[in-house]
């Protein structure tokens, strides 16, 4: 995932850029209503390149990291709803679907839980790496 943006602040190795628009800008219909464009983030310089506020610059997000999040927050936590729900047939058989799925909420409230602290301390947790904008 690319995003353009401007950079509005340098310190040392960290970047913040004000988002301006990005790779699927020109065919989204959110228009006005974009929950990206106008946001700054912060991003990581390569080692040897420099810049200053008022550069166009694009935020990368390797593909590998969107999918590593969709992995850890959607099928983590569905994987162990379906394993607590098969620990509660186990566990209490012919007692209906009640605890049954009680037991597969709290297993996935717990995969969520594991998932964000994995995202925050983990690899997912690195900034995206801020390169010059090529026209």
């Amino acid at each position: 995932m690319r995003e353009r943006g401007i950079v509005t602040k340098v310190d040392g190795a960290a970047v913040t850029v004000r988002i301006s628009g990005g790779e699927g800008c020109a065919s989204c219909t959110s228009g006005h209503d974009c929950s990206i464009v106008g946001k700054e983030l912060v991003g990581d310089a390569p080692a040897g390149v420099s810049f200053a506020a008022g550069d166009e610059v694009e935020l990368v997000v390797p593909d590998s990291a969107s999918a590593a999040g969709a992995l850890w927050l959607l099928a983590v936590p569905l994987g162990l709803f379906f394993a607590g729900y098969a620990a509660g047939a186990a566990l209490w058989p012919g007692r209906g679907e009640g605890p049954r799925a009680l037991l597969g909420l709290v297993a996935m409230a717990l995969g969520l839980l594991f998932a964000a602290v994995v995202a925050r301390r983990g690899r997912m947790s690195r900034r995206p790496t801020v390169v010059p904008l090529v026209s």
